[in-house]
């Protein structure tokens, strides 16, 4: 395959899931659809790994090959994923109308709304995530739309009225193996400046 000169290319050698996963989705949303980036990594369930996260995330994978032990991957970025059935389509947008509802509710009431959020690598991983928290008895955050400013397609983030809290979670989800990227600060502009841990 021709590989292009400029392409960016991720080495996430030595990094165990989801570490190297978190880095191709912190990649691929500076990026503008349709191009692409070359990820190298060394950890076994990468194959794997990345092919179920570029389904999930509506993410090409393009190639896939593995030398002396090493896998390289070249992703493309895509519009998103929005469900393969009928039925995940319509709790696709389903779940979506009801966040994007809250949303608008914070965005009138900002006192109401969290200062703080916190990003996934896909939406399954949010809401795999957000089951685990309600099963530890994690129930103080709010579950919202990735906002546009940090991610123009669909997603998922969890904001916290207190930052020590939603690093404390961050952590938390971080320690148990879940895609969380990052912590924002939910400021006036909506620039959404990333939180240094």
């Amino acid at each position: 395959m021709q590989v292009k000169e400029d392409m960016k290319t991720i080495d996430a050698r030595g990094m165990f899931c989801p570490t190297p996963l978190i880095y191709v989705s912190r990649e691929l949303k500076k990026i503008p659809v349709g191009e692409r980036v070359k990820v190298l990594s060394d950890d076994k369930a990468f194959k794997k790994d990345i092919q179920i996260w570029c389904h999930d995330t509506g993410n090409k994978l393009i190639s896939l090959e593995e030398k002396n032990g090493v896998y390289e991957a070249v992703i493309e970025r895509g519009t998103g994923w929005h469900g393969d059935t009928f039925l995940e389509k319509v709790r696709f947008y389903a779940i979506g109308v009801k966040l994007h509802l809250y949303d608008y509710f914070y965005r009138l009431f900002k006192s109401a709304g969290p200062k703080y959020i916190i990003t996934f690598m896909s939406i399954p991983e949010g809401f795999r995530a957000i089951e685990f928290l309600k099963e530890k008895g994690i129930e103080d955050f709010t579950t919202l739309p990735v906002p546009n400013e940090i991610y123009e397609f669909c997603g998922v983030v969890i904001g916290f009225k207190d930052k020590n809290r939603a690093i404390e979670v961050f952590n938390l989800l971080k320690e148990n193996k879940f895609g969380v990227e990052n912590i924002h600060l939910v400021d006036r502009k909506r620039k959404y400046p990333v939180v240094e841990i």
